[in-house]
C-alpha cells in the first residue's frame, strides 16, 4: 500500500472547543485528550488492522433478525435515509468508482453498513490517500445505528463480506481507525484482525508530512 498526499482540507468538529475537550477528558481520559489536542495541532495519526483472508470464516447469528446483502444503485435513497450526511454524489461516486456497501435491513430498513474498496481509500482526517496493493481491500465507514448496537449485528456484517471478499479471491482486509477509539478498537480485535501499520500527518501552518510505520506481528 503506498500513501499519497491530496490537496484537501479536513473536516474538523464544530462546537465549542472547551467544552468537547472537558467531555473528551472525562469520558475518555488523558491518554484520549491528549491526542484530540495533539490532532488540533497538526499531529494526526490512524492504525491499520488486518485480516488475512486464508481461514474459513465461521456463521454468525445477531440476536436481531437482519437480512444482510450488497447495496444497489436503486437502492440509494434508502441509503441516504440511513446516512444523509453521506450525500448523494459522494455515494454515487463511490459506486461508480467500484465500490462495494453491504447492508443490514430490519423490517426493510438500512440499520448498519460498510463500504468496500479495493483501490484507492480517501482519509480527510489525514489529508491523504492510500492505494491497497493487489489482493487487499479496505473496509471503511462502517455504521450502526446507535439503537441497534449491541445485538451483533456489528459480527453479523463483517462475517458476511470477509465470506464474499474470500469467495472472490482477495487475501487480505485492512481497516483503520482511531486508536483511542477503544470501543471500535475492541470490536476490531475481537473479529480477528491484528495491528499492521500507523499512517499519520504532522502539519504545521502550510507545510505537512505524511508518515507510516510498520507495525510487529504480535
Amino acid at each position: 500500500m503506498a500513501i499519497r498526499n491530496v490537496d484537501r482540507r479536513s473536516v474538523y468538529p464544530t462546537g465549542n472547543a472547551v467544552r468537547r475537550a472537558l467531555l473528551t477528558l472525562r469520558g475518555e481520559g488523558v491518554r484520549s485528550f491528549w491526542f484530540k489536542l495533539l490532532a488540533q495541532m497538526g499531529y494526526r495519526r490512524l492504525m491499520l488492522l488486518d485480516q488475512p483472508l486464508v481461514e474459513a470464516v465461521p456463521q454468525f447469528s445477531p440476536t436481531l433478525p437482519v437480512e444482510i446483502a450488497q447495496l444497489t444503485r436503486g437502492e440509494l435513497d434508502d441509503y441516504l435515509a440511513f446516512r444523509p450526511e453521506t450525500g448523494r454524489a459522494d455515494a454515487i461516486g463511490r459506486l461508480e468508482a467500484g465500490q462495494i456497501c453491504f447492508v443490514a435491513r430490519l423490517d426493510r430498513r438500512i440499520v448498519a453498513a460498510d463500504w468496500i474498496t479495493t483501490q484507492l481509500i480517501r482519509f480527510p482526517y489525514l489529508d491523504c490517500e492510500l492505494d491497497m496493493a493487489a489482493g487487499d481491500v479496505c473496509i471503511y465507514d462502517k455504521f450502526i445505528l446507535p439503537a441497534y448496537r449491541g445485538h451483533g449485528i456489528s459480527n453479523a456484517l463483517r462475517t458476511h463480506h470477509l465470506r464474499q471478499l474470500q469467495r472472490a479471491g482477495h487475501r487480505r482486509v485492512v481497516v483503520a481507525v482511531l486508536p483511542e477509539n477503544a470501543s471500535s478498537l475492541r470490536d476490531i480485535l475481537k473479529g480477528g484482525y491484528r495491528p499492521c501499520g500507523i499512517i499519520g500527518r504532522i502539519k504545521v501552518g502550510r507545510w505537512q508530512r505524511h508518515f507510516r510505520k510498520a507495525l510487529p506481528k504480535v
